[in-house]
């Protein structure tokens, strides 16, 4: 019941507006209240640099003033841009690919934002949480990211 529930409100915030940062700020709502998670973002793909910028983001605080409009060539957000694919960081202090923007990070999801076979952007959720999201809540995500994007 919950994927219909999560599929449905994709839909719903996708067909809302024509304007792409209600979509977007839309998606992010969605994202907290269902998954729990305290810092989303989404970060798009610009196809000429082939780099991902922040483009809409919650609960990150000062922290993202200081990645707005910076292209981003690395990291978790990157590394699943990079393999089309989630890449999960259970325990941010782990892995050397994680960029410590927020200090109560504990885990990370970032998840590609798919059009066919084109990443458009990542969703990045990260918890203050270690081991956050198990493997029902990265399919769920996975197929939410689907959807909405």
């Amino acid at each position: 019941m919950q994927k219909v529930a999560i599929l449905y409100d994709a839909s719903q915030a996708v067909l809302s507006t024509f304007d792409r940062d209600e979509v977007l700020q839309r998606i992010l709502i969605i994202v907290r209240d269902y998954f729990h998670v305290q810092h989303i973002a989404i970060l798009l793909r610009d196809e000429d640099s082939d780099e991902l910028y922040l483009r809409r983001h919650l609960g990150w605080g000062e922290s993202a003033g200081d990645l707005e409009g910076v292209p981003i060539s690395c990291g978790i957000t990157w590394a699943a841009a990079q393999e089309k694919r989630p890449i999960y960081a259970a325990d941010v202090s782990k892995d050397s690919r994680y960029l410590a923007t927020i200090k109560a990070t504990r885990s990370e999801l970032a998840v590609p934002l798919m059009v066919s076979d084109r990443v458009v952007g990542v969703l990045d959720c990260q918890s203050e949480n270690p081991d956050h999201f198990d493997d029902e809540t990265i399919d769920l995500l996975m197929l939410f990211s689907t959807q909405a994007s």
